[in-house]
């Protein structure tokens, strides 16, 4: 770990130990799996085990604070393959501590944590973030810390982000807002955007949405999105928008890997969903693309099937057509099938198949097929078993068998 996850993980189990009373939940989810890979040279079996844990606490009792609570998501893994030696990793998803004040209008996050809106459109850092919201409907966020995007390495000198956004909520469905953000990597600037966003429902049934995003360090727009989404009724809504975002703006600006992405990327139209009967429900989109000023489009539908309610069964068959300028498009065709048992039993087997326009080491086909079976054992465990076997143009064939063992703690009131 590094040092910053350290400190945010020990921080948060401190506060969870030493709180007065607390209702705390645990969850463990254990892996197992095997699969061919290459080792050494050699194709060999390799056996990944990973242990994933999380902890909840909330409703800790401690002075000045309306609520407090901690929230902790780790992972570890091990590659066995057949040799003396395996390949061991691991991380910290999340670990904060979330404490609210002032008639819970004032809400405080230190840790590893995750941030999403405005600008900071979805990212993980370490560090402090705060949101306060009046009475009027008025609010200020802000948060600084330092960036997660490498991890299982030390903190480099120069890493940070800092960030705020103001916003008007009058009511749930109407909000305002504009936002700041400004990131740096080792030193050098990897991003610095300002940008707008908000929702609007004039009616019940109406609402619409927008976001802009410009880059400052650039001086070019990164992200426009707008449209309404329309549902006169619960089984039946559609939705439209158009959206222009620059890809190598989503990366930073220090990355290689901007001189590989396209400078523009363009998208309108729309979906259908419409549930005729409780046990049929259809799904269209259809979009029209275009890269760098090339025209290109995105086509898929769906049909979700529920024959029976006890035992549940849900058959699906998913169809897309897509293709882009300069690049490989295909056809896509996809069938499911899930039967749960009144027992605790379900099991379910998915199938799905690509045709590449252009082949790819002299092939256009692709299958992949798996197998699940779970088992409800009670409340508090879970266990299932997945088989899956495809052949695609990267590789000849490839197996995979993959068990899962949860594991809920049983809260039964204060710790």
């Amino acid at each position: 770990m590094r040092g910053s996850q350290r400190t945010v993980l020990a921080l948060t189990l401190t506060v969870s130990v030493y709180a007065l009373a607390a209702d705390v939940s645990v969850y463990s989810n254990t892996l197992v799996g095997g699969r061919p890979d290459v080792v050494d040279g050699q194709v060999k079996t390799v056996v990944p085990l990973y242990q994933l844990v999380g902890v909840r606490a909330k409703n800790i009792e401690l002075r000045g604070f309306d609520d407090l609570g901690v929230a902790v998501d780790a992972w570890g893994g091990l590659t066995l393959p057949n040799s003396p030696s395996g390949v061991a990793a691991g991380d910290v998803n999340l670990a904060f501590i979330e404490g609210r004040a002032f008639k819970k209008r004032l809400k405080l996050r230190l840790g590893r944590q995750f941030v999403v809106g405005g600008v900071a459109r979805a990212m993980f850092f370490d560090g402090l973030s705060a949101e306060y919201k009046s009475q009027l409907g008025l609010g200020l966020s802000a948060f600084t810390g330092i960036p997660v995007d490498r991890r299982f390495s030390n903190f480099l000198a120069g890493d940070f982000v800092v960030g705020t956004r103001a916003f008007f909520a009058p009511s749930m469905t109407t909000e305002i807002g504009a936002s700041f953000i400004h990131m740096l990597q080792r030193g050098q600037m990897s991003r610095q955007d300002a940008g707008l966003d908000g929702r609007w429902t004039p009616i019940r049934s109406l609402t619409i949405a927008g976001t802009f995003i410009w880059s400052i360090a650039d001086m070019r727009m990164a992200e426009f999105d707008v449209g309404p989404r329309w549902m006169p009724a619960d089984n039946f809504e559609i939705s439209a928008n158009y959206r222009r975002t620059a890809p190598d703006l989503f990366l930073p600006r220090n990355s290689i890997f901007t001189v590989f992405a396209d400078t523009s990327r363009d998208d309108a139209g729309g979906s259908v969903m419409w549930q005729p009967k409780k046990w049929l429900n259809l799904f269209a989109d259809a979009r029209v693309l275009w890269l760098n000023g090339q025209p290109g489009f995105d086509a898929s539908g769906r049909v979700q099937l529920r024959p029976f309610r006890s035992p549940l069964t849900t058959l699906t068959a998913q169809y897309r057509r897509l293709q882009v300028p300069s690049s490989n498009g295909f056809h896509q065709a996809r069938l499911a099938a899930r039967h749960v048992l009144p027992a605790g039993f379900g099991l379910s087997v998915d199938l799905e198949t690509y045709a590449l326009d252009q082949p790819v080491r002299g092939q256009t086909l692709s299958f992949s097929m798996s197998a699940t079976a779970t088992y409800t054992i009670s409340k508090q465990w879970f266990i299932g078993a997945t088989l899956f076997a495809a052949t695609t143009p990267t590789f000849e064939s490839r197996y995979e068998a993959v068990a899962k063992l949860t594991w809920l703690f049983p809260n039964e009131g204060h710790l």
